[in-house]
């Protein structure tokens, strides 16, 4: 069965790369451009993998992140991807065990590795 994978990014050419290099690798990608939309996606569908930015617009990533536990809304592993590679925003991610922060620009290799692994395929 291909794994659904959500990604949640506001930037036109950092969302086409992460869909093609996504959908070439043959997983079932859908795209979001805000947070709010996301928490909407995430709340209707199952997906077996997140790719999340932090910087996002009408909700962020880490209030994104938030929102879904307090309604202990499940959610499926997260991998942030963020051009923010401050110490305290890798701390915060770790605060909500999420151990993945891939800094862009993206190693591609290093990113689908990555996915690969989220999603114990590799």
């Amino acid at each position: 069965m291909t794994k659904r994978i959500l990604i949640i990014e506001d930037n036109e050419l950092n969302m086409k790369l992460f869909y093609d290099i996504l959908t070439y690798n043959n997983y079932d990608t859908e795209k979001s451009y805000d947070g709010l939309e996301a928490y909407n996606k995430i709340k209707e569908n199952n997906y077996d993998l997140i790719i999340l930015d932090i910087q996002l617009p009408k909700l962020d990533g880490f209030s994104l992140i938030e929102k879904l536990k307090k309604e202990n809304i499940a959610t499926p592993p997260i991998i942030i991807v963020s051009a923010c590679a401050m110490d305290s925003d890798k701390q915060k991610a770790k605060q909500y065990d999420i151990n993945n922060y891939l800094t862009k620009p993206i190693d591609i290799n290093n990113f689908i590795k990555t996915v690969k692994q989220k999603l114990g395929e590799i």
